[in-house]
């Protein structure tokens, strides 16, 4: 070839190129000056029509990317429900292509030809009304405003192919709580037309999950590939489907048929299975289990043939036929060498004449297995899925341990028994299948179970359950668990139950049914059934013995199947027996009635004995329902009556409950107890009020002797923090009492202004009987000392400074009124009892008055705590008495640590004024040694009961009774400060005669007296006993008679001092100082 002639074919073959290539560059040109245009002209037009928003980051231009057509690339497209692009995307696509033709492009026609959508993720919801969101958001909405120009170059759809890759798409059903996920590989769209059809291919592969709320493992993770080759007839309107393949994991179906859309969506398909195997029936098999199948070897001839004929569309359903079956199939199982052979059955779908569930049927016949040991052959048909009507023929005896080992499963491997289940079960009594040997049933048995010696383990369980065996039959629908007993570890079981109508479960759902079960045990061994949890096992150490319970339920099965929101009927717990072993008590002869209508539960005579003692409850609540409400709005109310006629506390407590109850009542027996209260609430979607009124409480405490009687009243709690009792009024023993409070709990502060008050009234208080308080023997004897001068009890060494401190506690403003007719305290009575008492928030608190009549006398009394420091709470006091029986009068004080009570030195009738400032403990004990009081006080016709200064003078009287010393009237003003009692001088006339007498008296026992004593009444013996002499003993019982001081003589005194402890004393001669 010459080089002229090599020359022209390079031109010939270079020249198409070169111009092929330069139409592609003018078409890019092209393309890339008009694509921002066309973009917005397309986004803007969208956006401008939609409810929703669509957004695009940015494009290019793909010459390559669908060649050989020319691309315009759009990233990150993104749509959004609303205008406002909130939340997740409906849908988001990192590519979006869009190929047009380059002819096109040259004439500026811009047809789309080709789309592609790649990575991203499609979001589809279909609300309670039925609106699906996508079609919702992207409604165009009809502008009123016509355009009078158009573009001189458009956009157009002229679509030749769709490709989708890697994409999520997503639906839920919010009506039926469907959910469908789908991960889509790749899917591929051909189109093709002339000038009559459409021709359509599709191919494609994906990831299909489905789940229902009553089902999320049928349909799970499931691989499917579509072939389908589609043909659209455009006048006729006609679509024809000659090739349709469907596979699903590996059973492939074939789909042929038409659909005339124009005369009301007739369609007519075919769907046949084209893989005659077992592996179409395995394709429907959850994930979890296929990890199961793995172990098996399987086989067997499976047919599936179908036909949908008919309209579509509305409420219309077309006919829907399906024949399927098995033949010759098998498993083995080659690890364990067990074989189940024969397998097979016939089934046959139709939703009948009628095309709905109404009369839809479903017929398994011939079903059949044949294991190593054993039979298994049943029919099954079930007519109108609305409310099923069923023929049920069931001939099965199996060995356990055959289908244990047959399983491959670990836990059942120890699978060992006998069951045996016969049923001839038949509702449909116009309809015949063919027999199966049922072998012999009693007549009139519909149907018989027995489980003989079965034995296996549950899971995590370390214990296994062994030698169950069970019997149950089923005559006319009434089906009877005559036995069911087995061993758990080493706890048994036995119970037995029945249930009135079967079949009434499936139909006739306002039919009334009745259920009892039964239960015994002779041993329940509660770590050994908890044993699942080896920490709380651990902690269960009891074991109940003689457990016997006896149970029945009158309902409806509507009500058992949709109770609204509990089951409407009647419960019975007709026994109840079982004894404990760490508790150790005995529950036996219980019972009760439950009984729940549209409005109310009511409980009625829950009742039994714990040992010896009994118990009897009733209860209602109405407006039960409002309590199974997420958010509560109305009004319900609890009520309950308790009796018992004789209740013991040995009989209840438990080694646990016994530590939180006191000793002295561990061993308490009520009688003739009786509770009654109810409880009306209010909610509106929040807590508003509860009103308590208690009834009635009564009860008799036999080792305590104290009655409880008639307590009632009203207590009402509400959203305002307010804690109201209104009139609680009743009796406890010899005590009476009427209570009304109005408490704020809450830290509002205008609220806590409103003023808080308790009113307490009672005729009779007998404080020692509520406290158990009794009178020891040394306190009722009226014994007459030497010494002390004090009687100083000392009672213990307390720890005042650590008890509780009311004043840590924040104060409120609040208000106290007592009136109490009479008090028991000790030896004390008091009467007439008056106070108001306030509280105020700076921790103050005032006793504005105090009137009471005690020791045959009356005490008036002012005071106020304050305890704004709370380490440091000082009482300020004015206390008046008037004709004081001092004898009957008794004071505890504390002194450097130790309790004293003074009440046996000074006898006679009181009169005065006492103003104290005194430092308390938290437990409001006085601390006398440091505090400050005036003592104005008038003693007449009293005496002087073993006195420390004058027994320390007994030499001088030796012919007088210094043990008690009777004087006509002592009037003087005292001072107390600082744990020391001054006494100024006083003049007094005494059995002893008349003196003067001085000093102080500290309550460490120090004392330091002086006496200025009529020389006459000295006797020459006195004189000797002040030098040591040895002094006479005088009669302890003699009274003497008193000598008054005549005060129109001279008198001449002997000055004496004394000093020192009643224990350890100096007597001599000595003058007080003079101040």
């Amino acid at each position: 070839m010459t080089g002229k002639m090599r020359k022209r074919i390079f031109r010939i073959v270079l020249i198409p190129i070169v111009i092929l290539i330069i139409l592609v560059g003018i078409a890019v040109g092209v393309l890339y000056s008009q694509q921002q245009r066309l973009i917005n002209l397309a986004i803007k037009e969208l956006n401008k029509q939609l409810p929703g928003e669509l957004v695009i980051e940015g494009s290019t231009i793909s010459p390559f990317q669908n060649f050989p057509y020319i691309s315009i690339g759009l990233k990150n497209v993104r749509f959004f429900a609303t205008k406002q692009k909130t939340g997740r995307p409906m849908y988001q696509l990192e590519k979006l292509y869009v190929g047009f033709s380059l002819p096109d492009i040259l004439r500026q026609k811009y047809n789309v030809k080709v789309i592609l959508l790649k990575k991203g993720h499609l979001d589809l919801v279909r609300d309670v009304n039925g609106n699906l969101n996508i079609v919702e958001a992207n409604r165009i909405r009809q502008d009123t405003i016509t355009t009078t120009a158009t573009e001189s170059a458009s956009l157009d759809l002229d679509i030749k192919k769709i490709v989708l890759r890697d994409l999520d798409i997503a639906f839920s059903d919010k009506q039926s709580g469907q959910h469908v996920n789908t991960h889509i590989d790749k899917i591929k769209t051909a189109f093709r037309a002339d000038s009559v059809n459409i021709f359509a291919d599709l191919e494609g592969s994906m990831i299909a999950d489905y789940t229902t709320p009553t089902d999320t493992s049928l349909f799970r993770n499931k691989h499917v590939k579509l072939d389908l080759q589609l043909t659209y007839d455009q006048q006729r309107q006609f679509v024809s489907l000659p090739v349709g393949g469907l596979k699903l994991e590996d059973a492939s179906f074939s789909i042929t048929g038409t659909a005339d859309l124009k005369n009301g969506n007739n369609v007519d398909f075919k769907v046949k299975g084209d893989r005659p195997d077992i592996d179409q029936l395995v394709s429907f098999v959850p994930a979890s289990a296929m990890e199961q199948l793995k172990q098996f070897r399987y086989d067997g001839r499976l047919y599936f043939d179908g036909i949908i004929k008919g309209k579509l569309g509305g409420d219309q359903m077309p006919l829907i036929k399906i024949n399927f079956g098995c033949e010759n199939g098998w498993l083995l199982n080659e690890k364990a060498n067990k074989k189940i052979d024969s397998l097979g059955f016939k089934g046959y779908y139709t939703n009948g004449a009628g095309h709905s569930l109404k009369t839809s049927e479903l017929h398994l016949l011939s079903v059949s297995a044949r294991p190593e040991k054993g039979i298994f052959k049943a029919n099954f048909v079930m007519k109108d899925f609305t409310d099923p009507k069923m023929i049920m023929q069931i001939n099965s005896d199996l060995q356990l341990e055959f289908i244990g080992a047959f399983l491959g499963i670990a836990d059942l491997q120890r699978l060992t028994g006998h069951i045996s289940l016969k049923m001839d079960f038949n509702e449909l009594v116009d309809m015949t299948v063919p027999e199966v040997s049922m072998g012999k049933l009693k007549e009139g048995i519909q149907s018989e179970l027995r489980v003989s010696d079965l034995t296996f383990r549950i899971p995590n369980y370390p214990h296994i359950i062994h030698n169950l065996n069970l019997h149950a039959d089923m005559k006319n629908g009434f089906v009877k668990l005559d036995t069911l007993s087995f061993y758990f570890g080493n706890s048994d079981f036995a119970m037995n139950g029945s249930l009135s109508d079967l079949p009434a479960l499936f139909h006739q759902q306002e039919k009334p049914v009745q259920v009892t079960f039964s239960a015994r045990s002779k041993k329940m061994i509660l770590k050994e059934l908890l044993s699942y949890d080896s920490v709380i096992a651990k902690k269960a150490k009891e074991e109940i013995y003689g457990f016997n319970i006896g149970l029945s339920l009158e309902t409806s099965v509507k009500e058992l199947q949709h109770p609204a929101p509990l089951p409407k009927g009647k419960f019975k717990l007709e026994k109840l027996y079982a004894s404990f072993k760490e508790y150790p008590h005995a529950f036996h002869d219980f019972g009760a009635e439950l009984n729940i209508n549209d409005t109310a539960l009511l409980l009625r005579n829950f009742g039994g004995m714990i040992d010896s003692s009994d118990i009897l409850f009733s209860g209602r609540v109405i407006n039960y329902q409002l309590w199974f409400d997420q958010v509560k709005r109305g009004k319900t109310q609890i009520a309950f009556d308790l009796k018992s006629k004789r209740l013991a506390m040995k009989d209840v407590l438990g080694p646990v409950s016994r530590n939180y109850v006191p000793k002295d009542y561990q061993r308490e027996v009520a009688t003739g107890i009786w509770l009654r209260s109810k409880t009306d609430l209010r909610y509106d979607s929040v807590f508003k009020f509860a009103k308590i009124k208690l009834a009635n409480v009564s009860a008799e405490l036999q080792e305590h002797k104290i009655k409880v009687d008639s307590i009632k009243g009203t207590v009402k709690i509400g959203a305002d923090k307010f804690l109201k009792l209104d009139t609680l009024t009743g009796r406890i023993g010899k005590t009476d009492f009427d209570v009304s409070m109005r408490l704020y709990m809450g830290k509002d502060s205008v609220k806590r202004k409103k003023e808080n008050f308790l009113q307490f009234a009672s005729r009779n208080l007998d404080l020692d009987q509520l406290t158990n308080y009794k009178l020891t023997a040394n306190e009722d004897e009226e014994t007459v000392v030497a010494a002390p001068a004090v009687t100083r009890t000392v009672i213990k060494d307390t720890s005042h400074s650590s008890g509780f401190n009311i004043f840590t506690v924040p104060f409120i403003d609040f208000r106290a009124t007592v009136n109490i007719g009479r008090i028991k305290y000790h030896r004390l009575w008091l009467k007439n009892i008056t106070s108001n008492v306030r509280m105020t928030t700076n921790q103050h608190i005032y006793l504005d008055t105090l009137g009471m009549g005690v020791a045959e006398g009356q005490i008036g009394m002012k005071g106020h705590f304050n305890g704004a420091d709370p380490k440091k709470i000082y009482f300020r006091s004015r206390i008046r008495a008037f004709d004081v029986n001092i004898e009957k009068l008794m004071l505890k004080l504390d002194h450097f640590g130790q309790d004293y009570v003074i009440n046996k030195n000074v006898k006679g009738r009181l009169n005065g004024q006492i103003r104290s400032r005194i430092l308390m403990h938290p437990d409001l004990t006085p601390i006398i040694d440091d505090c400050e009081a005036q003592l104005d006080l008038d003693i007449r016709n009293g005496s002087l009961i073993n006195f420390a200064p004058m027994q320390a003078m007994a030499g001088y009287f030796k012919d007088k009774n210094l043990n008690m010393i009777r004087f006509d009237t002592l009037r003087n003003k005292l001072t107390l400060k600082n744990g020391v009692l001054d006494i100024p001088t006083m003049n007094i006339n005494s059995s002893l005669g008349f003196m003067e007498i001085s000093g102080k008296q500290s309550l460490d026992m120090k004392m330091e007296y002086y006496m200025r004593i009529p020389l006459k009444m000295v006797t020459q013996v006195g004189f000797q006993s002040l030098f040591g002499k040895k002094r006479e003993e005088v009669d302890a019982d003699q009274v003497d008679a008193i000598e008054y001081r005549d005060k129109d003589k001279k008198v001449r005194f002997m000055s004496i001092k004394v000093t020192g402890t009643p224990d350890n004393f100096k007597v001599g001669l000595g003058k007080a100082k003079k101040t």
